[in-house]
């Protein structure tokens, strides 16, 4: 009886799957990849500024609820930073502003895991949570235009995040991730007489990076 109860301990065991750890930290790095706000004056029709693209980054912790080998859930919660860069062209007044500054996202949800116990995994997630954005806040100069201040003011407001990505696990306890993450904040940016702003209303990043699970 006893060697039975042992066999049976030693077969449950040996059907854990390889990759079994519940907790996840990823660290990555990476840029923007959509097009971001574009602004075009009545002084100079036809001719559009664009924003420019910059870093994307953040760390994300994941933990798992339930699942198995196939698909398993868990919970996602990723602190995500963009960067925003203004046109930098020589006709805005730039003086006393800065052009670059960072939105921040923090996003709680959900991630879908599969093919856990596999080196190649895909995943999906969403979540909603808070959003520290920078808008723009413009200014005529002299009340002129296109000879404007641009400026970048941060609001607090709402954060969607969605996406997906794969993980190339190395190890039990280590891997490579590529991910696509889409961002949408709620507000909007000022517009002032004279200024047509064309305002996307995601923003998507491309990141790559570590990923520790225990």
């Amino acid at each position: 009886m006893r060697i039975g109860i042992l066999s049976l301990a030693g077969l449950a065991v040996a059907a854990t799957p390889v990759f079994s750890q519940s907790n996840e930290i990823a660290l990555q790095i990476g840029r923007t990849v959509a097009a971001g706000r574009s602004f075009e004056f009545s002084g100079l029709p036809g001719e559009v500024f664009e924003e420019k693209n910059g870093l994307a980054g953040g760390i994300v912790y994941n933990r798992k609820i339930v699942g198995g080998e196939v698909a398993s859930l868990h919970f996602h919660l990723p602190l995500f930073l963009l960067q925003d860069r203004l046109p930098d062209e020589s006709r805005f007044d730039l003086s006393e502003t800065d052009t670059s500054r960072v939105s921040a996202f923090i996003t709680p949800g959900l991630q879908i895991r599969f093919l856990d116990p596999f080196f190649l995994q895909p995943y999906v997630f969403g979540g909603v949570g808070y959003a520290r954005t920078a808008e723009v806040l413009p200014e005529a100069v002299n009340g002129s235009l296109p000879t404007s201040r641009l400026m970048l003011e941060d609001n607090g407001t709402w954060g969607v995040s969605v996406g997906g990505g794969v993980d190339l696990m190395l190890g039990e306890y280590v891997g490579l991730r590529g991910e696509i993450r889409g961002l949408t904040a709620g507000g909007g940016d000022q517009v002032i007489p004279g200024l047509t702003l064309d305002e996307p209303s995601t923003g998507w990043s491309a990141t790559g990076g570590l990923v520790f699970r225990f």
